[in-house]
């Protein structure tokens, strides 16, 4: 299969990959260090590629010594084609493929018959080489009706410096004569099969590519999430940016967060390859879908306190605690009902990411036939610092969280055994959150955002960086797809 100049576009628009809205909840931006690199990394392959295009046959007729001749050049095939200077720039238009000094060498046999009598006839075989040669290509990106990222080639330019021919045996001192007609054939038909063997394989392969970039991307039975493109991608003459929708969904019942996203500064940096915009929007909405999916919700039983841990789910240790719910219950086994009643909150700053916690902590008292009944509804808020860090899992990159205490205000919301201080409730409340509730919501903020990208990109030396509403991802990249493997192996 044909894959000319794929890995450029390839990783080009994988880097680039996504758009969202005018405020995204995602962003991501190639510098042209990362364009430099992308070009790099592609030249052998299109090198590899470009030199064994298939060349048309060459036929034409021509005076000569003896007479008019038919002649005719076949089995045209190029070798050792070499790519020594090349940029791929962006521009206000879009982009721009330069590939120049571009040199390629190769061989032909070749045939003529004399028109007249007695038709004389004769063949031998023809060295080719060209330098020189110059070849601009432009792109243009957009998406499809379901939010991919699209390429289209809008042109192509090419010129040659200087093509030579040299013909060996029979006749050669004959065709020699009028070597320049066949080179200006040649030079010709180079043009033609070169450009649009570029801008076939670009349009094709560079397409077939975008189409694996997940633009939704199941995260688990409840919610996924859409990087799907907004809007084109803003290009300038350092770097390229696109904006992604980056926002959690409801698989069951899908539907649009009530609130948006904030805007996101400029690039003001361009010593890495990609930037990465993760938004506390886009890591809200995730709290949102999760809150409207029911499984904010934990219920703690006698068995699953740890013997370490400062009481039991016994009536029995809460005689000092809260005295009303011994003399209420004596010596009878509790169950903790835990339930968020808010969409957990993210904000994160350049000093640090907090997480708030929004719930209940119903304390109930089970009967000897099971059955319950509340005692009293603690309102809690908890106040957490969460440590961002990255870190790649197999293929993907993915950015976490590690959630600690701040601090937790608490209130009576209810009680069916009077009202009682709160005060002497403070350590076993906190011991609580710590052994139950931060785990529980670890759960989440470790599994993480994963980053979209293409097959065969990994990160190189990745740094984070805080920011008003946003966790800024810097770093180089490696770009090696799985298919690379057919060309070097």
């Amino acid at each position: 299969m044909n894959r000319v100049l794929a890995p450029i576009p390839t990783v080009l628009i994988l880097l680039m990959t996504a758009f969202v809205k005018a405020d995204p909840g995602f962003r991501l931006t190639v510098t042209s260090k990362g364009l430099d690199y992308v070009i790099e990394t592609g030249i052998p392959i299109l090198e590899q590629q470009l030199s064994n295009i298939d060349i048309p046959d060459i036929s034409g007729s021509a005076s000569s010594p003896i007479g008019t001749i038919d002649y005719e050049l076949k089995n045209i095939k190029l070798s050792n084609l070499k790519i020594p200077t090349y940029s791929m720039k962006p521009g206000t238009s879009g982009l721009t493929i330069a590939l120049s000094s571009v040199s390629v060498s190769g061989k032909a046999d070749w045939h003529y018959k004399q028109k007249s009598w007695p038709g004389i006839s004769d063949s031998g075989s023809v060295d080719i080489s060209a330098d020189g040669i110059a070849i601009t290509i432009s792109a243009v990106l957009g998406s499809d009706s379901s939010g991919h990222p699209t390429l289209k080639t809008t042109g192509c330019s090419f010129s040659i410096g200087g093509l030579h021919v040299t013909f060996h045996g029979g006749a050669s001192w004959l065709y020699n004569l009028f070597s320049d007609n066949i080179a200006d054939s040649l030079k010709s038909s180079l043009q033609g099969q070169l450009c649009s063997a570029a801008t076939d394989a670009i349009n094709k392969e560079a397409n077939h590519a975008l189409e694996t970039l997940p633009i939704v991307e199941k995260v688990d039975d409840y919610s996924e999430v859409n990087y799907s493109l907004t809007k084109v991608p803003v290009f300038t003459s350092t770097y390229i940016e696109t904006d992604h929708k980056g926002e959690f969904f409801l698989i069951a019942h899908p539907s649009e967060a009530p609130f948006t996203p904030n805007p996101l500064p400029p690039v003001n940096a361009s010593d890495k390859m990609i930037y990465v915009w993760i938004t506390e929007y886009l890591v809200n909405t995730a709290g949102f879908v999760y809150q409207e999916s029911g499984i904010l919700a934990y219920n703690i039983t006698a068995d699953q306190i740890p013997s370490s841990f400062p009481i039991s789910l016994n009536t029995s240790s809460f005689k000092f605690l809260v005295p009303q719910l011994f003399n209420a219950y004596p010596n009878m086994l509790m169950q903790l009902n835990i339930i968020s009643v808010k969409p957990p909150l993210v904000q994160i700053s350049p000093q640090m990411v907090n997480l708030t916690l929004v719930g209940t902590l119903g304390v109930n008292v089970v009967y000897p036939n099971k059955t319950e009944v509340t005692a009293f509804v603690l309102a809690v808020t908890v106040y957490a610092d969460a440590h961002v860090s990255i870190h790649a899992d197999g293929t993907q990159e993915i950015v976490s969280g590690n959630c600690t205490l701040l601090k937790f205000d608490m209130s009576l919301a209810s009680t069916s055994i009077g009202q009682f201080s709160l005060a002497p409730l403070q350590v076993t409340v906190n011991a609580l959150i710590n052994a139950f509730v931060l785990p529980q919501a670890n759960k989440y903020t470790m599994r993480g955002i994963t980053i979209p990208m293409f097959d065969g990109v990994s990160f190189v030396n990745p740094q984070l960086e805080l920011g008003e509403g946003y966790i800024l991802v810097n770093s180089d990249i490696n770009y090696k797809p799985s298919y690379w493997s057919d060309y070097y192996y």
